[in-house]
């Protein structure tokens, strides 16, 4: 008997929905394993069709695809010892699980299954029921542990966030999961697996599912750790291909720790951007990667042969661009072959024009100028309205004649609009509805406003630091501008027309929204925690922008309703599929009556 259970870790590249393709990569990597001298094998939760399918759950040539799969899979490895763990759905009769199969020399042992009901899988209780899979009965149940006779591992499996945990005669605990990746999720992965490592007193092994999952609200990076106790021994970096291994000695088992972990609630003044300067490098790192990756993939996916921005020199649109450019970079394309195109109008000023001309041709894009004021004004005679009445059609129409532009160089080009829109603008509804709220993909969706700066700047930093000191420059005098959407006319050679002007303060907005999605917090609550990290605003300005916050988000979320794709990069996303769920036509009336009841 050997004293450590040497354990494999892989998170393939798998194609969503083709099990045939997936099962081959899956074997691949079971057979590199086993020549490694690996005891066990985890793949991650529903590896076989991937974690995304969404309602394709719900169709039987995926299913029957998924349990075929399985079969060759416990034939292509039955002639080596290693013991697998592999995500599969199983059929029950009438229900669906989100199961875990455990193979060993050609048997399937056994498949757990979730107990975390959704819209797709149903929910296990212990006892035990029987698929048939290849002609033989397999139970399917929550509570199953399997023993490695070799090493003496008796295994429990967590499938995805199902709550379940059996620690009688357990000492190990595998964990595969499929979560998009955003900032901060690492730390809170480590953090979760110290506590339940450190609370049963034995090792607890995570593998995640990688970035061929569906990126429509989400980038998946393939995160795998392996944790015993309070020390992560093994941990692969994101987005890695390579099998992550670890030697676990289960010998040796710690006492358990009942203690509670401390609760303690810090009122972070901007919550999406960390304070270290360390942390912050690192959180933007991600952001750009997450970002990038996610693009990248949907535009081999599409069939894409370039990325369409519309690009003005903002904040938005220049985050949007970087994260093309590098998205051409992980393809292997040319920069080229992102299109930038600059649509000046009433409004627009010199220095945002110079501004997003300038990136786009220091970043290699292709670059066109397109100037919109005759064709606005052909509109305006088309729809009778006087081009001096400065109202919201005079303002919307330009967003909407430049996103139609957009979609049609798109498609002259075969190409992808990638949408410029961020997480605090889609808060506040402050789109205009199919106008700059549409594009084929938006990259910068759950980037808020306080965070978007700090990554352009970091950017700015690295090209400083890389000698590309004009690139620097003009990213550091985006930053500089105001935000502003630069559809009202030029008066005195300069732009009146500022949104937190018109809003309020994005730091403001931005801590409103975190406290507000993230924990529930009632407007007085949110207004007490604000009044409390922003010195600099005295209470009846954080009541008066509370209460823009408040009519805003409540009443613009058929906005979001129709949003599109993107992927979550921080905490907080308002994709309506899933992460944020809420009818367009609600009543905010007591949410309302909450604001109005605060006492200065």
């Amino acid at each position: 008997m050997k004293n450590k259970v040497k354990i494999a870790l892989a998170s393939p590249k798998i194609r969503l929905c083709d099990p045939n393709y997936n099962v081959k990569k899956c074997i691949e990597a079971a057979v590199a394993a086993d020549r490694a001298g690996a005891d066990i094998i985890l793949f991650p939760e529903l590896s076989l069709t991937g974690a995304t399918a969404g309602d394709l759950y719900f169709q039987e040539t995926l299913i029957s695809a998924a349990e075929s799969a399985l079969c060759e899979y416990v034939r292509a490895t039955s002639n080596i010892s290693i013991m697998s763990f592999i995500g599969v759905p199983v059929s029950v009769g009438s229900a669906l699980y989100n199961g875990v199969a455990a193979v060993s020399e050609g048997e399937i042992l056994g498949i757990t299954a979730s107990g975390a009901a959704s819209r797709w899988f149903d929910s296990i209780s212990s006892a035990g029921k029987y698929a048939v899979i290849n002609g033989k009965k397999i139970e399917v149940a929550r509570d199953l542990i399997y023993t490695d006779e070799d090493t003496r591992a008796n295994i429990f499996v967590k499938v995805g966030e199902d709550n379940a945990f059996s620690r009688d005669g357990v000492n190990l605990i595998l964990n595969p999961v499929a979560m998009a990746e955003y900032i901060g999720l690492a730390a809170a992965r480590r953090s979760y697996a110290k506590d339940v490592s450190s609370a049963l007193g034995i090792p607890f092994v995570i593998a995640g599912a990688s970035d061929g999952e569906s990126g429509t609200d989400g980038i998946y990076a393939g995160p795998r750790l392996v944790c015993v106790c309070d020390e992560i021994v093994a941990e692969s970096a994101l987005f890695e291909d390579e099998i992550l291994y670890a030697d676990i000695d289960i010998t040796k088992r710690k006492p358990r720790n009942n203690k509670e972990p401390a609760q303690s609630e810090d009122v972070l003044k901007h919550p999406f951007v960390p304070a270290d300067p360390r942390e912050l490098a690192e959180a933007c790192e991600l952001a750009l990667d997450l970002q990038s990756r996610a693009l990248a993939g949907r535009i081999e996916r599409s069939y894409s042969k370039t990325a369409v921005i519309g690009v003005s020199g903002g904040l938005d649109s220049t985050l949007a661009v970087l994260v093309a450019a590098r998205a051409m970079d992980i393809l292997g394309r040319e920069r080229k072959s992102v299109i930038a195109i600059t649509m000046p109008c009433f409004g627009t000023t010199e220095r945002t024009k110079s501004n997003a001309l300038a990136l786009a041709c220091e970043l290699g894009c292709s670059v066109r100028t397109i100037d919109i004021k005759a064709a606005v004004g052909q509109h305006f005679k088309d729809i009778s309205h006087n081009d001096d009445k400065y109202d919201v059609v005079y303002e919307n129409a330009q967003a909407r004649e430049r996103t139609q532009i957009l979609m049609d160089i798109a498609n002259a080009e075969s190409g992808l609009v990638v949408g410029t829109g961020d997480l605090s603008e889609l808060a506040l509804g402050f789109a205009t509805y199919n106008g700059d709220h549409m594009s084929m993909y938006s990259v910068n969706a759950s980037i808020p406003k306080t965070l978007m700066r700090k990554i352009i700047a970091h950017v700015a930093n690295v090209a400083s630091n890389d000698g590309e000191e004009k690139l620097s420059s003009v990213l550091r005098d985006v930053i500089d501008t105001p935000v502003s959407p630069e559809l009202l006319p030029i008066t005195d050679g300069e732009n009146h027309q500022h949104t937190e002007s018109i809003v309020g303060p994005y730091e403001l907005h931005d801590f409103f929204l975190y406290y507000t999605v993230k924990y529930g917090y009632s407007p007085r609550r949110v207004f007490d925690l604000a009044r409390a990290a922003f010195t600099e605003y005295d209470s009846a300005e954080i009541k008066k922008y509370l209460d823009v916050f408040v009519r805003r988000f409540y009443s613009q979320q058929f906005k979001r309703s129709c949003m599109p794709d993107g992927p979550r990069v921080t905490e907080i996303s308002l994709s309506p599929r899933g992460a944020w769920q809420m009818p367009s036509d609600v009543s905010a009336n007591i949410w309302h009556d909450n604001v109005n009841n605060i006492e200065l």
